[in-house]
C-alpha cells in the first residue's frame, strides 16, 4: 500500500502542498489531472498513471520502476535521473521532456513521441523504441545497446558518442542525424534512411546522377554488422570492417578505398566491386555472385569468388596481391531438382 492514497494525493495537490519524497509504490491514478505536480524523489515503483495528464510534472530523481505510463501526457516533464527501468511508456507523449541520465533499461517506449526530448547519458539498453518519434532528440552519450529502434524516426537527432552496439535500426529514418564517434558494433541498419546523416561509417550522400552514395570514413570500425545496400547504390569504404556480411543489390558499386580493410567479411549479390585496399574473406567463398571484380595496383584480395551463372568479369592491375580461388556457381539446396523433376 502507498503511504498516501490517490485521494490524499489529490487533496494535497489542490491545497498547494508538495508531494515529494513520499512512498507512493503501487499508487493508482489513471487519467488523473497532475500537470506541473512535483513528485521529486518519490518512490513510485509499480504506480499506474495510464493516460494521466502530467505535462511539466517533476519526477527528478524519482523511482518509477515497472510503472505504467502508457498513453500519459508527459510533455516537458522533468524526469532527470529518474529510474524507469522496465516502465511501460507505450504511446506516451514525451515531447520536450528532460530525461537526461534517466534509467530506461528495458522500458517499453513503442510508438512514444520523444520529439526534441533530452536523453543525454540516458540508459536505454534493451529498450523497445519501435516506431517511436525521436526527431531532434538529444541522445549524445546515451546507451542504446540492444535497443529496438526499428522504424523509429531519428531525423536530426544527436547521437554523438552514443552506444548502439547490436541495436536494431532496420527501416529507421536518420535523415540529418549526428552519429559521430558512436559505437556501432553489430548495429542493424537494413533499409535505414541515412540521407545527409553525419555518420562516419554509415553516412550516405548523393552524386550528380542521383545515385545513393554511402561513405564509411577513415578511422571508423564496424564489427559483426549485417549491411544491405539497395540496387544501384554506390558504396565507398575507407574504414575497418571486421566479421561483417554485406548484401549488394543489382548494379550496386562497392569500392574498398586504399585505407579500407575488410577482414573476415563476406559479400553477396549482383554488384560490382573495386578493391584498392584489402579484402580477406570470412568464410569460403568470401565473395558470391558479383558481376565484376577489379583489384587495382596496391590492392589485395585473399579468398574465393563464386561466380554467378553469367560469370564474373575480372580485372587485375599489375602490382596487386592475389591469393584467390575462382569457382563456378554452386547449386543451392533450394535450387536442386525435387521429386518429379521440377525445379523448386
Amino acid at each position: 500500500m502507498p503511504e498516501l492514497t490517490a485521494d490524499v494525493v489529490l487533496r494535497k495537490i489542490k491545497s498547494g502542498e508538495k508531494v515529494e519524497r513520499a512512498d507512493l509504490r503501487g499508487l493508482v491514478m489513471p487519467k488523473a489531472m497532475l500537470e506541473g505536480v512535483s513528485f521529486r524523489r518519490c518512490d513510485l515503483d509499480g504506480a499506474n498513471f495510464e493516460g494521466a495528464r502530467l505535462a511539466k510534472a517533476i519526477f527528478k530523481n524519482a523511482s518509477l520502476r515497472e510503472a505504467f505510463l502508457a498513453g500519459a501526457d508527459l510533455r516537458e516533464a522533468n524526469l532527470e535521473n529518474a529510474d524507469l527501468e522496465g516502465a511501460n511508456l507505450q504511446g506516451a507523449n514525451l515531447v520536450g521532456a528532460n530525461l537526461n541520465r534517466a534509467n530506461l533499461e528495458g522500458a517499453n517506449l513503442q510508438g512514444a513521441d520523444l520529439g526534441g526530448a533530452r536523453l543525454t547519458h540516458a540508459q536505454l539498453d534493451s529498450a523497445k523504441l519501435g516506431g517511436a518519434n525521436l526527431v531532434a532528440a538529444q541522445l549524445s552519450h546515451a546507451d542504446l545497446s540492444d535497443a529496438d529502434l526499428s522504424t523509429a524516426k531519428l531525423d536530426e537527432a544527436d547521437l554523438t558518442s552514443a552506444i548502439l552496439t547490436d541495436a536494431n535500426l532496420e527501416e529507421a529514418s536518420l535523415v540529418g542525424a549526428r552519429l559521430r564517434d558512436a559505437k556501432l558494433d553489430g548495429v542493424n541498419v537494413k533499409n535505414a534512411n541515412l540521407t545527409n546523416a553525419d555518420a562516419p561509417g554509415l553516412q550516405p550522400g548523393g552524386d550528380a546522377t542521383g545515385r545513393i552514395k554511402r561513405y564509411f570514413g577513415k578511422g571508423d570500425v564496424l564489427r559483426n554488422a549485417a549491411l544491405e545496400f539497395d540496387a544501384g547504390a554506390s558504396v565507398e569504404i575507407e574504414s575497418l570492417f571486421e566479421q561483417c556480411t554485406i548484401a549488394l543489390g543489382e548494379g550496386t558499386e562497392l569500392v574498398v578505398g586504399k585505407s579500407g580493410l575488410l577482414s573476415g567479411c563476406q559479400i553477396r549479390g549482383a554488384g560490382k566491386i573495386t578493391i584498392h585496399g584489402k579484402f580477406v574473406e570470412r568464410e569460403t567463398p568470401g565473395i558470391v555472385g558479383v558481376t565484376q571484380l577489379v583489384v587495382s595496383a596496391g590492392g589485395s584480395m585473399v579468398g574465393a569468388v563464386e561466380q554467378p551463372a553469367e560469370n564474373t568479369r575480372f580485372a587485375f592491375e599489375p602490382g596487386c596481391y592475389l591469393r584467390m580461388k575462382i569457382q563456378p556457381k554452386k547449386e543451392r539446396p533450394s535450387e536442386k531438382t525435387g521429386k518429379g523433376g521440377r525445379q523448386r
